[in-house]
């Protein structure tokens, strides 16, 4: 068997299994995801998993997608990119959404944006009705840097 990640490895590594972060979309923009990533290729073992949760956002009045920036974060600091998991919150019904008056997280913030899109007479935002979970695992190994000092 030709595996990536041997027993050995995981054995003497010493590095996390599993980190878990959430970004929200309004850090995306100030190296959060690098930060995010950074940390994690350095504290995960051979074999670990990174998962990162985030979610669209509308609530400025312009939609704002962190995904790529995290993906693209993750991918910089050597992490392998698994997986892109959509985590849906709203009920399917009769194979609709089925959206209730006033979404449960964020109302406030969203008749906020929905006011602000008809004076300005733009498209009314979207509702958030899934979040993004992004999974990357980490294939190589690394040593702590020496301290030269």
């Amino acid at each position: 068997m030709n595996d990536a990640v041997t027993n050995e490895d995981t054995k003497h590594s010493g590095g996390a299994d599993l980190i878990i972060s959430s970004l929200l979309p309004e850090l995306s923009g100030d190296q959060s995801a690098d930060l995010v990533a950074l940390f994690a290729a350095r504290r995960l073992r051979v074999g670990g998993v990174l998962v990162v949760l985030t979610h669209c956002d509308w609530t400025t009045g312009q939609l704002t997608d962190p995904t790529g920036a995290v993906v693209a974060a993750g991918q910089n600091a050597d992490l392998l990119y698994l997986q892109h998991i959509v985590a849906v919150h709203t009920p399917v019904r009769d194979g609709q959404f089925d959206l209730p008056d006033e979404h449960w997280d964020g109302a406030g913030d969203a008749e906020r944006a929905r006011h602000r899109a008809r004076v300005r007479r733009l498209p009314l935002p979207h509702r958030r009705i899934h979040s993004d979970v992004l999974v990357f695992t980490q294939p190589y190994g690394h040593q702590p840097q020496a301290d030269n000092t």
